[in-house]
């Protein structure tokens, strides 16, 4: 998933979704992003402009919190690669090694690992649990997020100083929230969020009979359209995206399809869809949503007027 802002001049997501690539609208500013907590193998910014060393950290913060554990953050661009580059930034040298210095600080705060730094670009590895890590309180309003607050309620929510904790382990080895199967096969697996009931309403026996049922809706939209396999449709949007089922029984390299959890849907399922392998956002059907005219090939709704009748 990429994101950039709005840009007339420059508008990297319209290229983006031109080009069949998901993109969207937005910035990194005060408020979380619109995704839960954990669904990112890795994040990537390559001279996004964005002051990581700043804030007391808050941004890394946030990218901590989108990350997978074991997930990677890649970084290139300044500060990093100063040694060499310094003079074309038209940056001196001190001012640029006090960054990165902080942007390690934070890193080293949030119990990243650096894996590698070549060439203008640095790599690090997010925890696998929070048994070894406690956060030190040497960052001035550092510590754990509260306890008590939802880490996957993001819609208007704004930034914070601190550490999303990661769910308990047994083990100094063991992967919060659950290990992943490699993909594809996790498109059909059951997802840790089911197996461990932090979906309310949802269990094994409840996601396999939404796949069985989506495959048939597929297999039969398939049969009045036959175009949905030729490569004729590449953007696709399911305004109501429920567990994902619609994308995963498409089952198609030519497509992509972003999942939209409508913020007043009853359980947010965002985490489980990309537990699965896919991508999506939440979004309030009540405002325009974050992209460019003319964006997506094919719309698929389920419930969503029934959902916003009364809105």
């Amino acid at each position: 998933m990429s994101f950039a802002p709005r840009d007339n001049h420059e508008a990297q997501v319209q290229f983006a979704l031109e080009r069949g690539v998901p993109a969207y609208i937005g910035v990194l500013g005060s408020i979380k992003l619109p995704f839960p907590s954990r669904v990112f193998d890795m994040a990537h910014c390559s001279r996004c402009l964005i002051p990581w060393s700043g804030n007391d950290g808050m941004y890394m913060m946030e990218v901590d919190r989108v990350l997978r554990p074991g997930g990677f953050w890649v970084l290139s661009g300044p500060p990093i690669g100063w040694k060499i580059h310094y003079k074309g930034w038209q940056r001196s040298k001190e001012d640029l090694r006090n960054e990165q210095r902080k942007i390690e600080h934070f890193a080293q705060l949030l119990c990243w690992k650096k894996v590698s730094e070549k060439d203008g670009i640095a790599i690090w590895t997010k925890r696998l649990n929070d048994k070894s890590c406690s956060m030190k309180q040497d960052n001035p309003n550092g510590g754990k997020c509260d306890l008590t607050s939802d880490s996957d309620v993001c819609r208007y929510k704004k930034m914070e100083v601190c550490m999303t904790p990661l769910p308990e382990v047994n083990s100094v080895d063991e992967v919060a929230g659950g290990q992943l199967e490699p993909f594809p096969k996790r498109l059909y697996a059951v997802p840790p969020r089911i197996t461990d009931g932090s979906v309310p309403g949802f269990s094994v026996e409840s996601y396999e009979e939404d796949n069985n049922l989506w495959r048939k809706h597929v297999k039969a939209y398939k049969k009045i359209n036959n175009l949905l396999d030729t490569g004729r449709y590449r953007n696709i949007m399911d305004m109501n995206a429920g567990l994902g089922s619609f994308a995963a029984a498409l089952e198609s390299p030519k497509v992509w399809v972003m999942n939209v959890i409508p913020t007043i849907a009853n359980t947010s399922t965002l985490g489980v869809i990309y537990e699965r392998g896919l991508i999506g956002m939440y979004h309030d059907w009540c405002e325009g949503f974050s992209t460019y005219p003319r964006t997506y090939d094919l719309i698929h709704s389920n419930d969503i007027f029934s959902l916003y009748q009364n809105k």
